[in-house]
């Protein structure tokens, strides 16, 4: 993958460019970080978490034992390998996935997701050593969160099933019973709290602005920089929410927001809108060019 340019933005104070692995194949976009801290107390936190139907307390016990295995270190390598794989990058080093138990006298972890979130999981038309069959069609789900559904099956000796379902559509799933996991990138909320359980933590990440690489915007240092300029995130996301608080503090332009990460990158490329909010995973895999 190339290298690109990272602009740290601050309170308005010039900070030095950085120079890390990131948007490769797609040339048009680039990502800019900033101080997390002008995010909030309340938005601040980025780790994500699996949601449980509320009062599920076994299932939330045994995923946060399954979790407690996992040390930070491979939850961080599963990612870049996410990250590369959904650039379609493979390397013969990467963590072999975990076998699932097909026993059918065992208990199911039917997990929802969107199948169009890389690098937490997007959509395969073909299987590979990576990915896992959707119930009830001919694709395949790859992704962080695959990776991760595979071991938790493995260690709690489950068998999988994954169900593709539209982002708002997956805590009502749960609440239901079609599914009794999300496992999506979904970030544990008091709102979302209101509705279902959650379990530990199984990824913490950063949120980013991704902008048009010859935009003046790709060079920013403050979000000052962003006033007026129209920012896009997808619907019911943290990453959305953020934005009316820039509204506020900063005088962004809050654009209506889309149903996914990939048409909010589309828009960013058709100068529909100038920016989008992302967590850094997501915006590397974009930048990638999935």
């Amino acid at each position: 993958m190339k290298k690109l340019k990272l602009a740290m933005l601050g309170l308005g104070v010039l900070a030095m460019p950085l120079t890390v692995a990131g948007c490769g194949a797609d040339d048009e976009l680039t990502i800019v970080h900033f101080d997390q801290t002008i995010l909030g107390e309340s938005q601040k936190d980025l780790g994500v978490s699996i949601g449980i139907k509320k009062g599920d307390t076994e299932l939330e016990g045994k995923l946060n034992a399954s979790l407690a295995k996992i040390d930070s270190a491979t939850r961080t390598k599963w990612m870049i390998e996410a990250v590369d794989r959904a650039a379609g990058v493979y390397d013969t080093t990467e963590t072999t996935p975990y076998t699932v138990p097909t026993e059918s006298s065992l208990p199911v972890l039917t997990i929802g997701l969107e199948c169009d979130y890389q690098p937490f999981n997007w959509t395969e038309v073909k299987a590979n050593d990576y990915t896992y069959q959707v119930k009830g069609s001919n694709e395949f789900a790859e992704g962080y969160d695959i990776q991760m559904a595979r071991f938790l099956a493995y260690d709690m000796n489950y068998r999988l099933e994954v169900v593709k379902l539209k982002w708002d559509a997956l805590i009502p799933a749960l609440e239901a019973g079609t599914v009794n996991a999300v496992i999506a990138g979904m970030t544990d909320t008091p709102k979302r709290r209101e509705s279902i359980d959650f379990s530990a933590e199984y990824y913490r990440s950063e949120m980013v602005l991704i902008v048009r690489k010859n935009s003046e915007l790709a060079n920013a240092t403050s979000l000052e920089a962003f006033r007026g300029k129209k920012i896009v995130s997808q619907i019911e996301t943290v990453t959305d929410e953020v934005i009316d608080d820039w509204a506020t503090s900063f005088g962004v332009n809050h654009v209506n927001p889309l149903d996914t990460f990939a048409t909010c990158a589309i828009a960013v490329r058709n100068k529909t809108v100038d920016a989008m909010t992302a967590e850094l995973p997501v915006a590397q895999a974009i930048c990638a060019g999935r």
